[in-house]
C-alpha cells in the first residue's frame, strides 16, 4: 500500500497532523513546512553467503553420536561429557521432532534410539553447508550515508515527485559510494532486519551486482526559526516519526546553504506591506509577546494531555484530583488562547493556517474571499467542495480568486480540482470565481471579522515548486475598517479580470 493510499485510509498521519504534533519547538517559532523526498538508491549487491545451521548444536551433536551407532543415551552422555538428565531431555526433543526413534531394547538393557530418514537428511545437509554466492538488494540513504532495508511500497521515483511539487532532497554527496568488501559489516546490519535472509550469514560483500536506481522517501520537513537569534534548522520526520539521524546529517552537510534556505527565507518576508494599511501594521503585536503567549499555551496544552494520559491508569481518588487540575488547566488554556486572538492585529503561524482557512468556509455568514495562486487537489479535495458548498448554501457571498500564469503547465488531476470549483460557480450565482493570472497575494477575507495577508498557499499548501522554502507566516487583521477595504479591492481586480462560471 502507497503512502497515499494509507493516508487515504487513515493508516498514515497526514502532514498536517504531523505538524501540527511536531510543529511546536521552545525558543522557536515554526517558518514553514515541506513535504520532501529523501534519496535512497536501491542497490544490488554480490554476496559471499553461508547458510545458518537450523538445529542447536546439542542436537547436531546427539544426532551423530547416533549415526555412529552410540545409541544408548548413557554412552552418549559419558562421550559429550554431560549428565544423562541433560542428554535424555536432547533425545525426547529430537524424537518429538522427528529426527530420532526409540526402539526396544535388547535383554532388558536400555533404550535404543536410530536415526529416522528426516534425522538422516539433517546430518546430511549439515555437511554440506558451503559458502555461495548470492545476490543480495539493499538500501542506500543519500543523507544519512548508511545502508538499510526500505519496504518497497514506501519508494517515490523522481517523476512521482515531480508529479505531486515534492521537493527533491538532493544527496551529499550527489553520487553514492563504490560497493565492496569493507561494506561487509554494514550490509550484514542492514540485512539482519529482512525475515528472508535471517538465515543467511553474508561472508564478504563481493561488489554490485547490477544497476542502481534512486528513489525516494517521502518526508515533511520542518524549518524552524529561533526566537532569541533568529538561527534556522530543518527537522524531519519520516512517516510521522521524527528522524534526528537524518536533521543531523543534513545539518553536517550545510543542507541549508546548498538549498538556498537561508536566502529564501529572508525573501519578500513584509507581504503584508504592499496589501495592509502601513499604520495597521506598526500596530502588529510583537512577536516576542506573541511568542511568550503562544508559549504558554503550547506549555499548558501539553501539561493537559500528560494528565488525562494519567487519567486512565489512576484510582478513583487520584482521577478526582487529575480532573481538578486538568479543569483549572483548561481555564488558564482559554484565557491564554483568548489573549492570544485578541491582538487586532498580529502574527498568524504557518500551522494555524490549515485550521483557520476551515473554519473560514464552515463558519462565514456573509461573505468569504479566498485568493491564492494554486489551485491543488491536496486541498480542493472532495470534503472542501462539499464544506464549500454548504458554505453557499447558507447564503455566504464566495469569492475565489487564483492563478499566476495561464495554467497550462497544470498537471490533470489538478485541472480536475479547477473543474470541480468552476462545476461549483456555475450552480450558484453566489459564487464568483475568477483566474487572475498574475496574483501573487495569497488572502483571506471572512465577513468583516478579519483578513488575512499570508505567503501561505490557500489553496495548495505546496506553493512554488520553484521556491520551496519560504516564511509562511501571515498576518491576521481583525479591524473591519481595513477588512471592508482590502475586500473591496480584491473584488474590483476580480470584476477586471475574466470571471469563470
Amino acid at each position: 500500500m502507497s503512502f497515499d493510499e494509507r493516508v487515504a485510509s487513515g493508516q498514515a498521519p497526514t502532514a498536517e497532523e504531523i505538524v501540527r504534533r511536531l510543529g511546536r519547538r521552545p525558543g522557536y517559532h515554526l517558518l514553514t513546512y515541506r513535504e520532501v523526498g529523501l534519496p535512497f538508491w536501491k542497490t544490488p549487491v554480490r554476496c559471499r553467503v553461508l547458510a545458518k545451521k537450523d538445529l542447536p548444536p546439542l542436537d547436531e551433536f546427539v544426532l551423530r553420536c547416533v549415526d555412529v551407532e552410540l545409541q544408548h543415551s548413557p554412552q552418549i552422555a559419558a562421550f559429550l561429557g554431560l549428565t544423562n538428565r541433560v542428554v535424555e531431555s536432547v533425545m525426547g526433543g529430537l524424537v518429538a521432532s522427528g529426527h530420532l526413534v526409540p526402539t526396544p531394547p535388547q535383554n532388558e538393557g536400555p533404550l535404543r534410539y536410530v536415526l529416522t530418514e528426516r534425522g538422516r537428511l539433517a546430518l546430511r545437509e549439515l555437511g554440506e553447508v558451503v559458502p555461495v554466492e548470492r545476490d543480495i538488494s539493499v538500501s542506500y540513504d543519500g543523507v544519512l550515508r548508511e545502508y538499510m532495508m526500505i519496504d518497497p511500497t514506501l519508494r517515490w521515483r523522481p517523476r512521482d515527485l515531480r508529479e505531486r511539487d515534492v521537493l527533491e532532497v538532493p544527496a551529499f554527496p550527489a553520487d553514492p559510494p563504490d560497493v565492496g568488501v569493507d561494506d561487509t559489516v554494514a550490509i550484514a546490519a542492514a540485512t539482519n532486519q529482512i525475515v528472508d535472509l535471517a538465515d543467511v550469514e553474508i561472508l564478504s560483500v563481493l561488489g554490485l551486482a547490477g544497476r542502481r536506481e534512486k528513489f525516494f522517501i517521502r518526508a515533511i520537513a520542518l524549518v524552524f526559526e529561533s526566537i532569541d537569534d533568529r538561527s534556522v534548522n530543518v527537522h524531519f520526520a519520516i512517516d510521522g516519526r521524527p528522524s534526528e539521524k537524518h536533521d543531523l546529517a543534513f545539518a553536517r552537510a550545510e543542507g541549508l546553504r546548498k538549498l538556498g534556505v537561508i536566502s529564501a527565507l529572508r525573501e519578500d518576508r513584509n507581504v503584508a506591506g504592499g496589501v495592509i494599511n502601513p499604520d495597521l501594521l506598526a500596530q502588529r503585536s510583537d512577536d516576542i509577546e506573541i511568542a511568550a503567549l503562544r508559549r504558554a499555551t503550547e506549555a499548558l496544552h501539553e501539561r493537559v494531555e500528560e494528565l488525562q494520559d494519567q487519567v486512565a491508569d489512576a484510582d478513583e481518588h487520584t482521577q478526582l484530583e487529575l480532573a481538578e487540575q486538568i479543569s483549572d488547566l483548561e481555564r488558564r488554556l482559554e484565557e491564554a488562547e483568548t489573549a492570544l486572538t485578541q491582538a487586532p492585529v498580529r502574527i498568524l503561524e504557518v500551522q494555524e493556517h490549515p485550521k483557520i482557512l476551515r473554519e473560514a468556509i464552515s463558519t462565514a455568514q456573509d461573505r468569504l474571499l479566498i485568493v491564492s495562486p494554486w489551485v491543488r487537489v491536496a486541498v480542493v479535495n472532495g470534503l472542501f467542495l462539499k464544506t464549500l458548498e454548504d458554505c453557499l448554501q447558507r447564503g455566504v457571498q464566495v469569492a475565489i480568486g487564483y492563478g499566476i500564469d495561464d495554467g497550462r503547465e497544470v498537471f490533470e488531476r489538478d485541472r480536475e480540482a479547477e473543474r470541480s470549483l468552476l462545476e461549483l460557480a456555475g450552480r450558484y450565482d453566489s459564487f464568483r470565481l475568477a483566474r487572475l493570472g498574475d496574483t501573487h497575494a495569497k488572502v483571506l477575507v471572512v465577513d468583516r471579522a478579519y483578513v488575512v495577508v499570508t505567503s501561505f498557499n490557500w489553496l495548495s499548501f505546496r506553493g512554488d515548486p520553484n521556491r520551496p522554502f519560504r516564511d509562511e507566516r501571515g498576518t491576521l487583521v481583525a479591524v473591519p475598517e481595513e477588512v471592508d477595504r482590502i475586500y473591496d479591492d480584491y473584488m474590483r481586480r476580480m470584476a477586471e479580470a475574466k470571471e469563470l462560471g
